[in-house]
């Protein structure tokens, strides 16, 4: 049967279901199995646990051990995300201080693989990307964190093709409680975070809310003596600018360097040194949930929240220039007989080392259910989602125009010195620091969602349940990217788009074997099957099973297994995005590998971005089986095979972004073209399409000069994945002499990770040759020691990041020690004390950019105190 009719036949089965058995038991009400349930996560069917998946959770009590301020960096801690142990980057766009969380690091600049959720419900997204900031939730607003590892569409529709995180606020709190914690790291850099709640419950109700605040310094790149910029004793590049003060005189492929005008001391500065390597933040949080009886059967569950977060980037590129100057300009110097020549150089004497650029997140939801008691165990919930958010990215750049204009210019009092630009007058340099690129965006999600679930009927092996809804959902996305001079910007992209998803769903759980049918090698055998058909005014419709199964041979040993279909439907921010030239950087460190550093260098890179016409969901084949296994009562052991094939990737051609080898792969010879003469030799490969910032193509060749290269970076359906490996737990408690001891591991192995980048270009091992010139580690671990004594409870926490390869290149692997103490001085006030990364192990080297396989914060330390009243 095609997976689409299979999907539509389980709802339509169980929608007959439901209505005769609700009738049914208006009558006559059966009594419900005990099930003991610790995850809500992975079911619509409430009294029962997800069948067949891999549940990872983290309860409160574990959440505070971590002494993480943010669900995000709690994320970090777990091995199956893409940024474990490390510090998610800002993007090449914008100054995005988040990263949307990614299971297993599928997923990418397309929007979400991973579908995030707080209380079951999805979050608006925020920022220019799509993106879900999951940084937001403070760590003391969570009950605990469900994380799901396998493909949940056929319950929650678009997004959860590697799985499905959801946050899980407290609905219970009698009293108050707010903690402090203060943290300090490499350089200047600290950070303080405050929260606290209140929380009350009168005879038919309860009430908790929550807020969070946070403020931190920015930490620079001159904070960590692991970057490394000038790699040629190891037979890299030197990746340091020459665009500094002073700055250099280029002429004949040969560099000068001032003042001197000497070709054998080039001036050389720091990429890194004044950039913020994390942003300078602050952010506001907070959070209500309230839970009201109304009647006998009817009640009200409302929760919602706000968070404001404004954060600085710091860039020295902003304060930075190349450009031609001619024998006109008074201030002209010459090496020779030139009349004219190329100066790199900065403004940081009279403007600073870098440029600040702000940017603010504003995002506020709030989703208020109502639950109905259609009989003794028939449920009906209806929910109202609605989340709104606002965001702008400043970023303030030279004024091209008045620059070349200056340079130009034939009188002191109206000309730019490039070789000392602080002789340049007060009035030349203002007209020169005046330009601004605002981006904009504000995005709404309203959802409507109704949902029955309650028992069937009695079989052998048990009560039998079901859960069927319905769901309307829509989106909006509006951005507006503005450019010019500060008095007088103009709109150089416009983009408003909505959609509608209209969607039915249901589940089944059938126990199959149970307490009162049990035979030799088979206590429990439970299945479920879940499907779900939703239909999009824009991008069509798409239908996705799954079946799901749970087998117990003995009371201390189970085996599980799921199979089915999930999907990603492209952002809103994808199919609004218009088709644009536009200047990805005024020079060109990007090359192919005999492309000489002068000239090539110094000239200019452009980009073609936008969305690709027919545009369609990316989808996904999805599969586990894994076994859990009580040793003891003290020992739990569980291991599970995961598989995923991925089509229709909806990305950009990113090899462009990563090394020489995107000019040396035939397939990308569509993509881009090196050396054009003239705007007309783009146009008549890619198409003639309107200029970020400019009016035309022409204009950005004749003032930024011809460049290097110009890549097509228009989004689409580009290729596959197939991903499959192992993930692993150990959880030990045992009582010593010296007190309550506990031990866990757990980790994950990929045993292959497979990627055709472009269609038609053949699958590469990623794990042998990297993912775009990312290293992929194979095999992520963490171990915790913990023991409790009295009011003292100390941890140790080791955190492994496995060696990678990229082509011929080894990669070492990375071992971080946190420890982590607390003391309780009462039963209402402690004391935490975390110390990460504790002998401040560098990352491993990479001979690229920086110099390091990926970014680490080196060690940090903090003190909190907690204390309810």
């Amino acid at each position: 049967m095609p997976l689409h009719k299979l999907s539509l036949a389980v709802i339509a089965g169980l929608s007959v279901s439901l209505s005769a058995t609700a009738i049914a038991q208006d009558t006559q009400a059966e009594d419900e199995e005990d099930v003991e349930v610790i995850s809500v996560t992975g079911t619509l069917i409430e009294g029962v646990n997800p069948v067949g998946s891999n549940v990872i959770g983290l309860n409160q009590e574990k959440i505070i051990e971590q002494g993480v301020t943010s669900a995000t960096d709690l994320l970090r801690r777990i091995p199956q995300m893409a940024d474990f142990n490390a510090v998610p980057e800002n993007t090449l766009t914008a100054s995005i201080p988040f990263e949307p969380p990614q299971i297993r690091g599928i997923g990418g600049l397309s929007g979400m693989a991973t579908l995030v959720m707080l209380g079951g419900n999805r979050l608006v997204p925020v920022g220019p990307m799509n993106w879900v900031d999951s940084s937001m939730i403070p760590a003391s607003l969570l009950e605990r964190v469900e994380v799901i590892p396998d493909g949940g569409s056929s319950i929650y529709g678009s997004d959860a093709v590697a799985g499905v995180i959801n946050f899980i606020p407290k609905k219970d709190m009698e009293g108050g409680e707010i903690s402090a914690q203060y943290g300090m790291g490499h350089g200047d850099y600290d950070r303080i975070d405050i929260s606290g709640g209140f929380g009350t419950s009168w005879d038919k109700g309860t009430l908790v809310t929550a807020f969070s605040y946070g403020d931190r310094s920015p930490m620079y790149g001159k904070d960590q003596d692991f970057i490394k910029e000038d790699l040629t004793d190891v037979g890299g590049a030197d990746y340091r600018s020459t665009s500094c003060t002073p700055g250099n005189i280029l002429l004949n492929d040969t560099l000068y360097g001032l003042p001197g005008v000497d070709a054998s001391s080039p001036n050389y500065c720091s990429s890194y040194d004044d950039q913020s390597y994390y942003p300078e933040e602050e952010r506001y949080s907070l959070f209500a949930n309230l839970t009201q009886e109304l009647t006998d059967r009817l009640s009200l569950d409302v929760l919602a929240y706000y968070s404001r977060r404004e954060a600085t980037d710091y860039d020295p590129n902003d304060v930075r220039a190349s450009a031609t100057i001619t024998s006109d300009n008074p201030y002209f110097v010459a090496v020779g007989d030139e009349t004219s020549n190329t100066v790199s150089f900065s403004y940081a004497d009279v403007w600073g080392n870098a440029g600040a650029n702000p940017s603010m997140y504003e995002q506020w939801q709030i989703t208020p259910t109502l639950t109905y008691q259609l009989t003794d165990t028939w449920k009906l919930k209806g929910t109202v989602n609605y989340g709104k958010s606002t965001s702008y990215y400043h970023d303030y750049k030279i004024n091209a125009d008045a620059q070349l204009a200056a340079l130009a210019a034939s009188t002191t009092e109206t000309a730019l010195n490039p070789y000392d630009v602080s002789q340049t007058s007060a009035s030349v340099l203002s007209g020169i620091n005046n330009w601004l690129e605002d981006t904009s965006t504000d995005q709404d999600l309203t959802e409507f969602k109704l949902i029955a679930n309650g028992d069937l009927f009695e079989i052998a092996g048990g009560m039998m349940r079901a859960a069927v809804g319905t769901e309307y959902r829509e989106e909006s996305f509006y951005q507006t990217v503005t450019a010019g001079e500060l008095s007088n910007p103009s709109t150089s992209s416009l983009r408003d788009i909505d959609r509608n998803v209209k969607s039915i769903f249901g589940e089944i759980y059938i126990p199959i074997i149970g307490d009162s049918n049990m035979m030799p090698g088979i206590q429990h055998l439970d299945v479920s099957i879940s499907g779900r058909y939703d239909k999009y005014n824009d991008v069509g419709s798409t239908s996705n099973p799954k079946i799901a199964v749970t087998w117990n041979p003995t009371e201390d040993l189970t085996v599980r297994g799921t199979w089915g279909t999930s999907f990603h439907a492209p952002a809103l921010a994808d199919l609004a995005a218009p088709l644009t030239y536009e200047l990805f950087l005024p020079f060109s460190p990007l090359r192919a590998s005999d492309s000489p550093f002068v000239p090539d260098f110094f000239k200019p890179s452009f980009t073609l971005g936008g969305a690709s016409e027919g545009i369609r969901p990316e989808t996904a084949e999805t599969m586990s089986l894994g076994s859990d296994w009580y040793v003891t009562d003290s020992l739990k052991v569980s291991l599970t095979y995961w598989s995923i094939k991925y089509e229709d990737r909806l990305d950009q051609n990113a090899g462009f972004f990563f090394g020489p080898a995107y000019y040396d792969e035939e397939v990308n010879e569509d993509y881009y073209i090196v050396n054009p003469t003239s705007a007309e030799e783009v146009i008549a490969k890619f198409g003639d399409f309107p200029t970020q910032g400019f009016d035309s193509l022409e204009t950005m060749f004749a003032i930024f000069g011809s460049p290097y290269v110009v890549s097509d970076q228009r989004k689409a359906n580009m290729g596959a994945s197939e991903f499959d490996g192992l993930d692993y737990s150990l959880q030990y408690f045992h009582d010593i002499d010296l007190g309550e001891l506990d031990f866990s591991l757990s980790g994950t192995y990929v045993l292959n990770r497979d990627k055709e980048f472009v269609a038609g270009g053949g699958f590469v091992d990623t794990l042998a040759d990297g993912d775009l010139n990312e290293a992929i580690s194979a095999f992520n671990s963490v171990a915790t020691l913990g023991l409790r004594r009295d009011d003292w409870y100390f941890s140790g926490t080791v955190f492994y990041r496995g060696s990678a390869d990229v082509a011929e290149e080894h990669i070492d692997s990375y071992t971080t020690l946190s420890l982590f103490a607390s003391y309780d001085f009462s039963m209402d006030t402690q004391l935490t004390f975390n110390i990460d990364n504790v002998t401040d192990e560098d990352p491993p080297f990479r001979n690229i950019e920086e110099g390091v396989a990926f970014k680490s914060m080196g060690r940090f330390m903090s003190v909190g105190i907690k204390t309810r009243f």
